[in-house]
């Protein structure tokens, strides 16, 4: 005779909607803030994965308080790895159908997570989704990205076309892609996996600015920008080789940074550049230009005030 078998243990519950992923290290300054943030979303149907890095502040107590008061918080607890560990081994703990960035010094705006989930929504092709934002703190103002595809795309060539803290990708695309951060592109690990996804499907920026950005001098991107910049290099000039534009990252270098160097080395070097991109994909040449351009006009007037 068969045993019944209670219909609740057949069930298999239906994954969240959204995980967003979160890593912490030392951010206990404003840590609280940034996961109230990510608990007073008006999309309710979502878990929110901490990866504490090893930290040695008032973190750890904090992150225990708030997963006491919120079920949707899961913390993991690793030695101390670097972002790069810290993301991967989130990655597999998250179970959402999209998986949303957060970092823990930021505010994510109430209506965030849904409207980018909307865009997943209405969209099945769409594999990577971020939106514009406010910077505050030592610096304030807006940024925006390109919102279409196409623009993306153009962008992606020689420069991320998305805030790494503001993204939301599907999962199932990681998963079947085998995608990850990648601790050989560590400063710049998030330009390289958007340029890996982008081939893998559809890209957005949503206009608004839903995320509050703060902005301080131990950010890495404010740290390490040497090196950084020679990892991003790296992966710009992969992205041209891809479109059959060969420029070294010694040849990119004055076009997309070259600090210290005269103006007419930037522009010389963006000139020839343009040259090489002549029969790129339409749209490649110009954010090339404006990047360039950008450059030299800085470096003369650093040389003109001294």
């Amino acid at each position: 005779m068969p045993i019944a078998v209670p219909q609740a243990a057949l069930a298999v519950q239906a994954p969240v909607s959204v995980s967003v992923l979160m890593p912490v290290y030392n951010a206990a300054d404003h840590l609280e803030d940034a996961v109230r943030s990510i608990l007073t979303q008006t999309l309710t149907d979502l878990e929110l994965v901490i990866v504490d890095d090893g930290s040695t502040d008032e973190s750890p107590a904090i992150l225990a308080r708030l997963q006491a008061e919120d079920a949707r918080i899961r913390v993991l607890r690793q030695p101390n790895g670097g972002i790069v560990s810290a993301l991967n081994l989130g990655l597999s703990h998250c179970t959402g159908v999209c998986i949303a960035r957060m970092d823990a010094d930021d505010i994510a705006l109430p209506e965030r997570l849904a409207r980018q989930w909307a865009a997943f929504e209405a969209d099945p092709s769409l594999v990577l989704c971020g939106t514009a934002l406010k910077q505050f703190g030592d610096r304030h103002g807006m940024l925006r990205f390109p919102s279409s595809d196409a623009g993306c795309r153009a962008l992606l060539m020689t420069w991320s076309c998305f805030a790494h803290p503001t993204v939301m990708m599907r999962r199932e695309t990681l998963l079947l892609s085998g995608l990850r951060y990648e601790a050989d592109y560590q400063h710049a690990e998030d330009y390289q996996l958007w340029s890996a996804l982008a081939e893998r499907g559809r890209l957005c920026n949503l206009p608004e600015p839903l995320l509050h950005y703060r902005v301080h001098e131990r950010q890495i991107s404010q740290a390490r920008k040497a090196s950084q910049e020679a990892v991003h290099l790296r992966v710009s000039s992969a992205n041209l080789a891809r479109v059959a534009v060969k420029l070294s990252t010694q040849e990119l270098a004055p076009v997309l940074f070259a600090r210290g160097n005269g103006p007419w080395r930037s522009l010389v070097s963006t000139l020839v550049a343009v040259g090489r991109c002549r029969r790129a994909p339409k749209g490649v040449l110009l954010p090339l230009v404006r990047r360039g351009l950008r450059v030299t006009a800085r470096n003369a007037l650093v040389r003109l005030t001294g």
